[in-house]
């Protein structure tokens, strides 16, 4: 008996699912790759927004400031 087959040596019916199966990881393994690109794509866009917004507060924080010493 070989592992991987039957006692005649032909693929079982598990055997067959096996490389299915890995034929589709193999498949998806391009898609994971670029989920990963893109996520890492976004995490990088919103710390960018993080950046700017923190920005923004700060010129808001001056304008009060100049406002509040105005009045």
């Amino acid at each position: 008996m070989r592992i991987g087959s039957d006692e005649n040596g032909e693929f079982t019916f598990i055997d067959i699912i096996s490389l299915l199966s890995l034929g589709i990881a193999l498949q998806n393994l391009d898609e994971n790759i670029d989920q990963n690109q893109l996520s890492e794509q976004l995490n990088r866009v919103l710390a960018e927004v993080h950046s700017h917004l923190e920005e923004q507060d700060r010129k808001i924080d001056k304008i009060l400031e100049v406002i509040k010493h105005d009045l």
